[in-house]
């Protein structure tokens, strides 16, 4: 991570200035990102989300990442799936401590980067766990949750 670091969440998030250099960040990149990518950011949430599936085929360069999360007011539940295509990385490091009372736990905070060649979608669990996706396309589905 590299805006949303796990040292500024343990810091209880206190440099608030953290989003609005990452907004900027955004802004400046927004013509070399997948589209669908940006309206996910814009318009929904992955903060709070639990990861509930994740497929990858490396005939394909597909990766499928299915999530339970809410809207973006954080008040119904929706269901996610992002696919991601033309991966090049999936890099997962799980909790690194002795013992783990819920495996990933919640979604803390994601972000995007804009690379040379493609893009990276890095992600930062409760339990810092940290996934890293480099890919070409980005496309997603979301469903509300019924009660």
């Amino acid at each position: 991570m590299k805006f949303f670091t796990s040292e500024w969440w343990s810091n209880n998030c206190e440099d608030a200035s953290v989003f609005e250099r990452y907004d900027k960040y955004l802004e400046s990149v927004a013509s070399s990102l997948p589209k669908n990518l940006l309206l996910l950011h814009s318009d929904h949430t992955l903060h709070d989300a639990e990861v509930k599936k994740i497929t990858s085929s490396f005939d394909t360069k597909i990766a499928n990442v299915e999530l339970r999360g809410w809207d973006a007011l954080l008040q119904n539940p929706v269901y996610y799936k992002l696919q991601f295509s033309g991966v090049r990385e999936f890099h997962q490091v799980f909790p690194q401590q002795e013992y783990v009372e819920s495996e990933l736990g919640d979604l803390g905070y994601w972000e995007i980067e804009a690379l040379k060649h493609g893009t990276e979608v890095r992600m930062l669990f409760v339990s810092n766990a940290e996934f890293r996706i480099v890919f070409e396309g980005f496309n997603f589905e979301h469903a509300p949750i019924s009660a």
